[in-house]
């Protein structure tokens, strides 16, 4: 047991009394999204996304609105009923849906209800809920459809053409003397059923209400479709000269009925104390808990050398697994054939015509995870495309051969599975389900029953798609199949991630399965900075809390969005920058390490 005391410089809250600011600023946050969120200079572009909009709203309204700026991922983690009551209005635009969990739900309706004011903003993952239970539903004006990327229930509705927005209420206070008509088109929107006391204030060409507002509790909220800022569906729309004023306008009818008093900052000291049992037992962690190397050298790819291998080897990464492509490059095809003309090898997994295949690449993939000291996850990447035939049996083939090559051949004294995991495909596209969804369960159930028949000591995956509720159905039809599924929690905190894991492993225990296991091939939250370094942190921890079911995590495209670099300081592979980031954060890449242990 080992106890430490903790000393804690805080920072005091208190209301600042009304006579000691006359009409003080309005202090709105703005949740901006990932990376995007960061970039006061897109690729030499006008400023993105906050930036913008505080840029042509103090314009408009010069002094009169305080911004700050977070990242979706700051939202996410830290967003509750608290931390928001530091704010008139808070303006939320890309965050994603599936990884909003209950603290955030109530945290948001607490300070709507309470006093506060909310702007929900239109963009490709404005609702990309799980459940309807699990979203903004309780404080926005509109009802919210779950997210149902392959159906067979309907998404959020949307208007997929550009169009004119049609003013419905002139007299409201945020379109109030705007002439919306001179407004460049938006180029889409999202749209819903207007709640009861809810005020349609636009509408689409169908007469689609599109921007809507209404009263919730003692706050207010609106929902703008097809607007956010500079880019996406009001890409067009953020050039029209009165953009800043409509914004100015928004914000000002929100924070009028903004009931939070301004709090005034000064220094606390708290002391505590943690108790840490050394004794007590957790799952084992080992290095593949902990991988950064998601991506294969293969060719003119990046092969980590010098200084970053010799980083590498310090942090202890033996072991860690490395998910490879190569393999499914290797079958032929047939000579004057189209692009997925592959040569037929029959269907028996113990013959193979060895002419029909070329293992170049993929030996010189695993000699490099030899020389890293990585183990390899196989990804057999398909044309899983609605217009390409997809016989099982054909391509259970070709995963056969890769196989054999790799490891021998089973019943010999040269057989050694020196590749342990095998993924089949990578995000396959399941729409329109259950009909499609049904044809790839079809499809690995039989790969993976013969594979396992015949190649023992081989674990075979699939996943990577959209979780929410596919992930349940792929287990409970796959069953004894299915050894691991691949997740991609893409703009998932640690606290998401793993509330699904556990709700996936109660599947998988109803339904008698005991051993299915789950790697993370593809983990990452586009940001740069402190708040990267945080979100590495916060993600970790639920991890050793589930090490035992979580075999490993792998950080994607480590070479190229340089995640992986800024919290290891191994260097990312490419130049291109995607903005300017401001100098007080450091943008780690080539020759610049930052290393963190």
């Amino acid at each position: 047991m080992c106890t430490l005391r903790l000393v804690v410089l805080a920072v005091w809250l208190a209301a600042v009394p009304a006579a000691m600011a006359a009409d003080p600023p309005v202090r709105v946050l703005f949740v901006g999204g990932d990376w995007k969120s960061q970039l006061p200079n897109y690729q030499g572009k006008t400023p993105l996304r906050g930036y913008f909009v505080r840029q042509e709203v103090e314009k408009a309204a010069p002094g009169r609105f305080e911004f700050t700026l977070w990242t979706s991922y700051e939202f996410l983690q830290y967003g509750d009923g608290e931390s928001l009551r530091a704010f008139d209005c808070v303006v939320v635009g890309d965050v994603m849906g599936q990884s909003v969990v209950p603290r955030l739900v109530r945290g948001l309706t607490a300070y709507v209800e309470g006093g506060g004011e909310l702007m929900y903003c239109d963009n490709h993952k404005a609702f990309s809920f799980s459940t309807r239970e699990l979203s903004f539903d309780a404080v926005l004006p509109i009802e919210v459809v779950p997210f149902r990327p392959y159906g067979p229930e309907p998404s959020q509705p949307l208007i997929k053409e550009p169009f004119a927005v049609k003013v419905a209420a002139p007299d409201h206070p945020v379109v109030r003397g705007l002439d919306v008509a001179s407004a460049p088109r938006l180029k889409g929107a999202r749209h819903g059923t207007p709640k009861p006391g809810a005020t349609v204030l636009a509408t689409g060409p169908g007469g689609e209400p599109v921007w809507v507002a209404w009263q919730k509790g003692k706050g207010r909220a609106l929902w703008t479709g097809g607007v956010f800022a500079n880019d996406e569906l009001s890409e067009d729309f953020a050039r029209w000269p009165a953009f800043g004023r409509f914004w100015a306008q928004a914000l000002e009818w929100l924070a009028a009925g903004s009931a939070y008093p301004r709090p005034a900052l000064g220094d606390r000291v708290a002391e505590g104390t943690v108790t840490v049992d050394l004794a007590k037992p957790g799952p084992a962690l080992a290095s593949r808990h902990f991988g950064i190397h998601g991506q294969e050298y293969a060719g003119g790819s990046y092969a980590m050398e010098g200084e970053d291998l010799a980083l590498y080897r310090a942090l202890n990464l033996d072991d860690t697994f490395a998910r490879i492509g190569a393999a499914a490059g290797a079958i032929r095809k047939v000579p004057g054939g189209g692009q997925w003309d592959f040569m037929d090898d029959g269907a028996d997994l113990s013959r193979f015509d060895w002419a029909k295949y070329d293992y170049t690449e993929l030996d010189k993939v695993l000699a490099d995870c030899d020389r890293i000291r990585a183990q390899p996850i196989c990804l057999y990447w398909c044309p899983w495309y609605k217009d390409v035939p997809m016989d099982p049996k054909r391509y259970t083939q070709y995963f056969a051969a890769a196989l054999e090559h790799a490891n021998g051949t089973p019943g010999t004294p040269a057989y050694r599975p020196r590749i342990e995991f095998f993924e089949v495909m990578n995000e396959p596209d399941l729409s329109p389900a259950p009909a499609r969804l049904t044809e790839y369960v079809d499809f690995f159930n039989y790969a993976s029953g013969n594979l396992r028949r015949r190649y023992p000591g081989v674990r075979f995956g699939c996943g990577g798609f959209f979780e929410w509720t596919y992930v349940q159905a792929i287990i409970d039809r796959c069953k004894g199949n299915l050894d691991w599924i691949s997740r991609h929690p893409y703009g998932h905190t640690g606290e998401a991630v793993f509330a699904l894991h556990d709700a996936y492993l109660a599947e998988a225990r109803r339904l008698g399965l005991a051993d299915l296991k789950f790697i993370i091939t593809e983990w990452d939250f586009w940001i740069y900075g402190a708040p990267a370094f945080d979100y590495i942190m916060t993600r970790w921890k639920p991890l050793a809390d589930h090490a035992d079911t979580c075999l490993g995590t792998l950080h994607y495209r480590w070479r190229e969005y340089q995640e992986g670099g800024y919290v290891f300081g191994v260097h990312g592979e490419f130049d291109q920058r995607y903005g300017e980031l401001p100098p007080e954060w450091p943008n780690p890449g080539k020759n610049k390490p930052i290393t963190y242990r």
